[in-house]
């Protein structure tokens, strides 16, 4: 009877197991049937994702249950059977501590997963047999494999919105008004399998990809998207409180070398991360100032000499030029440069974490917005529903994002009054959501100015 007992909380956990996985691939349709400014899909997904936890619990109670059964039986298998029923629980009450720090485990998740159900799995066949587990030892193996096996492929589809007001508040902000409905999107990317082939056929804007070679491993990407979001987060408080008028909070230190051309005249003599302060003498504090000097002042296949930062120390260099692939009269270097900056910003900012907003810098925009909604005194929105994306760069501009057909159709799905995307991801956009209002911007003084008009 005990085992019957313990075999049920078993088949639970599997069962629920398949349920867990299918409702993970799909978590992004009913984003739209919980919609509003209070309270938003992707709010709900926090409590709904502990649920998870019952699964492992269904395997401990199924384990304990048969231990205390099997200690107390004189058989051949009962030493077999004790050990079994032990890493069972060990695994499961570690699941649960894991699970317990969303996506922070992944990997370890994983492996310990599969160990606790090959010990069910072991279990199972020493009560049933060969002959009573076997098609549903393989059915259920069938369905592991369709849902969860690699496939070297990536998919990209929807993803739901989240209120930006309600993922960044700010302490300071001017009064107890209800601040504006700003929402960002997201878009989901992860290893394909099997299912995914089946979902690209049945819905809209799935798209199933090779991935790319050496592709970084699921905790690295977790760690660099992460990194993304907080960067964003920290240069959109900067730019809001700037654009606001509260002061200056963005500090220039230079042009830092992002890439290096090979056989090109910098090749060898800069590094990636080098950060230019002069040319010539002639102090350098962001791009542009760059550009200027060097269409102005140097002639193709002169020398330079630039003062630079490198790993925080001063360096001089003499580095040649050549001429512009598209425009011969115009020097460069042969270096891909950005701007180098510091933020110069204490803001009391309270961020919620969302369990399907693991990271990236897509938001930027749509934050930026948010944070000035907040330090200014009036409405920003103008009483609109407001959808964006974009990433927020160092001046003001917004920046391309992928993903943009997928997070047209996901605000498409919501009653947004208006989608602001990058300019040149807008006809990629009206094609995934014609009937959406899309509006092309290239700077944040766009948004603002076509809420203003509107």
């Amino acid at each position: 009877m005990m085992s019957k007992q313990s075999n049920r909380w078993y088949y639970s956990g599997l069962i629920g197991l398949l349920v867990a996985v299918i409702a993970f691939q799909l978590i992004w349709l009913p984003a739209p049937y919980v919609m509003s400014a209070q309270l938003e899909w992707i709010e709900v997904i926090n409590w709904l994702y502990y649920v998870l936890l019952l699964i492992p619990l269904c395997w401990l109670i199924g384990a304990w249950l048969s231990w205390r059964q099997t200690k107390n039986e004189q058989t051949a298998k009962r030493e077999v059977n004790s050990f079994l029923q032990i890493i069972i629980m060990a695994g499961s009450a570690a699941l649960i501590v894991l699970l317990s720090q969303p996506l922070q485990y992944l990997a370890a998740a994983a492996i310990l997963l599969a160990i606790v159900i090959l010990a069910i799995g072991l279990t199972l066949y020493y009560r049933l047999g060969v002959k009573r587990l076997l098609w549903r030892g393989l059915a259920y193996a069938l369905a592991l494999l369709v849902l969860l096996c690699p496939t070297g492929y990536n998919v990209t589809y929807p993803g739901m919105t989240m209120n930006m007001n309600s993922y960044a508040q700010l302490q300071l902000a001017q009064d107890e008004r209800t601040n504006g409905w700003i929402d960002g999107v997201l878009v989901f990317e992860r290893p394909a399998f099997p299912i995914d082939w089946l979902y690209e056929k049945l819905l809209q804007q799935i798209v199933v990809e090779k991935a790319a070679e050496n592709e970084p491993s699921i905790n690295e990407t977790y760690r660099q998207v992460v990194q993304m979001k907080n960067n964003a987060n920290e240069l959109a408080a900067a730019v809001a409180w700037q654009q606001a008028g509260k002061g200056q909070a963005i500090y220039y230190d230079g042009v830092q070398v992002a890439a290096i051309m090979t056989q090109s005249p910098a090749d060898g003599v800069l590094e990636a991360g080098d950060i230019i302060t002069a040319v010539n003498q002639v102090e350098i504090v962001h791009r542009d100032e760059l550009l200027e000097y060097m269409s102005g002042y140097v002639r193709p296949g002169e020398e330079v000499e630039l003062q630079l930062l490198r790993q925080n120390e001063r360096k001089k260099v003499v580095v040649g030029t050549m001429p512009a692939s598209e425009d011969e009269q115009r020097p460069v270097l042969g270096i891909a440069v950005q701007d180098a900056y510091h933020i110069d910003l204490e803001l009391d900012i309270s961020l919620a974490a969302y369990i399907a907003h693991a990271g990236g810098p897509s938001h930027g925009a749509m934050l930026t917005l948010a944070l000035y909604d907040q330090l200014t005194s009036a409405d920003v929105t103008k009483g609109l529903h407001i959808a964006g994306t974009g990433t927020i760069e160092v001046d003001g501009s917004i920046g391309m994002v992928g993903g943009i057909p997928q997070k047209a159709y996901a605000v498409g799905r919501t009653d947004a009054d208006v989608f602001f995307v990058p300019l040149a991801g807008m006809e990629a956009a009206k094609a995934a959501a014609p009937h959406l209002n899309i509006v092309g911007v290239e700077h944040f003084e766009d948004v603002l100015s076509w809420i203003e008009q509107h």
